[in-house]
């Protein structure tokens, strides 16, 4: 039997998820820089920012899962 376009979107997006979810794992937190130019009158201030975003473990296993889930989906006859 021929495969729906719903199972291979299914299964792309469930690859995507799980690739997403390992990524998320190994690397926990993304950093990044951004410069804030500040003027006062004839004065000028740059101001590096640095961001940081942590990832939770939690949620790249459930990002996994989620992935799992829709690979599951896309192979089910």
């Amino acid at each position: 039997m021929a495969r729906r376009a719903k199972d291979y979107i299914c299964l792309f997006f469930g690859i995507i998820l799980i690739a997403g979810g390992l990524m998320a794992l190994g690397y926990p937190e993304i950093t990044f820089k951004r410069t804030k130019t500040i003027k006062l009158g004839p004065v000028s201030v740059e101001e590096p920012q640095r961001r940081v975003i942590r990832i939770s473990p939690y949620f790249a296993v459930g990002i996994i899962g989620g992935g799992a889930v829709l690979i599951y989906i896309g192979l089910k006859k």
